[in-house]
């Protein structure tokens, strides 16, 4: 068999481009959890994952998580038309996000029993000292 140094690097050459087709391949093609928007897709600390830590920090009521979940769409699709609005100034928008997020924190409070609405109250007070990006980091480690 008559195989030439050309040969063989092409050979070697087409094999590494393969490698990751193949390792695709083996993947399963599933999609990601969730059946909302693409933002609620995020990883472990994502908006879904938010919410239902709340719905069990709470401990939420099956008719309780039917309604809060409801008004989580009601807010995502307030909040995906006002991303949209090219009409309203980029920083006129957080003020406007901040007022759509307060009027269904208060829809979603008045689901809450007294012991719940407690609850809520400090998780969002928590929230709130966390800041809109999580907590810091630490800078002396």
């Amino acid at each position: 068999m008559n195989t030439s140094p050309k040969r063989l690097l092409s050979l070697a050459g087409l094999l590494l481009l393969a490698v990751p087709f193949l390792h695709a391949a083996d993947e399963p093609a599933t999609p990601p959890p969730g059946d909302g928007p693409k933002h609620e897709r995020r990883g472990p600390g994502g908006p879904g994952a938010m919410m239902q830590q709340a719905v069990k920090e709470l401990g939420l009521s099956a008719e309780q998580e039917a309604k809060w979940k409801e008004i989580g769409k009601q807010e995502r699709t307030a909040l995906e038309a006002l991303r949209a609005d090219t009409t309203v100034e980029k920083k006129d928008k957080r003020a406007k996000m901040q007022e759509i997020n307060q009027g269904f924190a208060d829809q979603r409070r008045a689901l809450l029993n007294a012991d719940q609405q407690t609850k809520f109250d400090d998780m969002r007070a928590k929230m709130r000292e966390r800041g809109p990006r999580g907590p810091k980091p630490d800078k002396n480690n």
